[in-house]
């Protein structure tokens, strides 16, 4: 601590930039003027004869006190123009001290490289601060959901310990266990790298564009072929090519966790309905099944991790909790969102809306 006093009150007292700057233009000034205050003497003296004591102390007069205002308007001026580091300073040390501070350097507005390099700090902060916030949640969420099928190995592997040599059955049935378990695991793990990926998408990066009509029609395609117990209908209202600057990989996984959902929860009713429209700005997706449906207290956390409406159902069928989570962030990732209107005993439907990617156009002008 006393180590620390030290290096502040040391720093406090340092040779800072504006008195560099402001020394530096005052002793410039002093020198060069100094110089032609003895050149015009000179010179004057040469064809005027000797000057008066007076106008000498004058001239040096002047040249000291133009030397200490240049130096104060100097010292002035650099305060003012380097007011950026200081902000930027601030913000280092606060982000030093607690990385999920909320403390960001102030943008000057002026339109410069200091407002370029605050610009890039916060970003940078806010890109890491993410990072920190996905890994603290990663970790919390492996360690809540491991915790079971951890738990249910080992009290497998003890009970292989204990009886397991001399019994078939049981060691049978614990193998069988255990592997289903590790296979829950190891789907869970991949899940949950998906869903941090899903949430630390770059999207000022993203340079891929994707063709809508085309790749919902394929997914309606796949699950047509997949699904034959169930009946797909497609409402495609889409009257000229919908891009969007998505990476075709992440949309495709959106639509297919969502009609995989409606698969998943249509047991009376088999069948799904896919739909397709555009606005003036944004296309929209929808996915309707006419399944089990939600009651509104579950239809607002649906995107919730790891809920599940009925968790005992949910496990049989497979799921985790978490394939409506990745799509959501997916979704938000790219500018976009995501909504559910459902109603219990009448299904769900999905919309997505995405805002269209337009080239720019630009107008050329034939040459005279």
């Amino acid at each position: 601590m006393a180590k620390e006093i030290k290096t502040i009150e040391k720093t406090s007292r340092r040779f800072s930039l504006s008195w560099q700057l402001s020394l530096g233009m005052a002793s410039g000034f002093f020198i060069i003027f100094a110089g032609f205050a003895i050149v015009v003497a000179e010179l004057v003296k040469n064809y005027y004869g000797k000057l008066p004591e007076s106008l000498y102390q004058y001239l040096w007069l002047g040249v000291i006190l133009g030397g200490v205002v240049v130096f104060l308007f100097t010292f002035v001026l650099t305060r003012y123009i380097l007011r950026p580091v200081k902000y930027i300073k601030t913000t280092i040390e606060a982000f030093e001290d607690d990385p999920m501070t909320n403390i960001r350097a102030n943008n000057t507005n002026s339109n410069n490289e200091f407002s370029d390099l605050i610009n890039l700090l916060n970003r940078m902060i806010d890109r890491i601060q993410s990072l920190i916030a996905a890994q603290q949640q990663f970790v919390s969420d492996v360690s809540h959901e491991l915790r079971t099928p951890v738990t249910i190995v080992k009290g497998h592997m003890d009970l292989l310990n204990r009886w397991g040599k001399d019994e078939p059955e049981v060691l049978e049935d614990s193998i069988k266990s255990s592997l289903a378990e590790m296979q829950r695991m190891e789907i869970l793990i991949n899940e949950m790298l998906n869903l941090t990926r899903a949430e630390q998408i770059p999207i000022e990066n993203v340079q891929e564009v994707t063709e809508i009509g085309g790749l919902v029609h394929r997914v309606f395609d796949n699950f047509k072929l997949i699904h034959p117990d169930f009946v797909f209908t497609f409402d495609d209202d889409l009257i000229q090519a919908a891009n969007v600057k998505v990476r075709q990989d992440h949309m495709e996984q959106i639509i297919i966790i969502l009609a995989d959902n409606a698969i998943k929860y249509s047991v009376a009713r088999k069948e799904i309905h896919f739909a397709l429209s555009q606005t003036t700005n944004r296309v929209e997706i929808g996915i309707q099944d006419f399944g089990e449906g939600l009651s509104s207290e579950d239809a607002a956390r649906v995107f919730d991790r790891f809920y599940r409406v009925d968790k005992a159902r949910s496990r049989a069928k497979g799921g985790n909790g978490l394939g409506l989570s990745i799509a959501q962030r997916l979704v938000d990732a790219y500018g976009g969102e995501i909504a559910i209107e459902s109603a219990l005993g009448s299904g769900s439907v999905f919309t997505i809306r995405l805002p269209l990617y337009r080239e720019k156009a630009y107008d050329t002008k034939l040459p005279n």
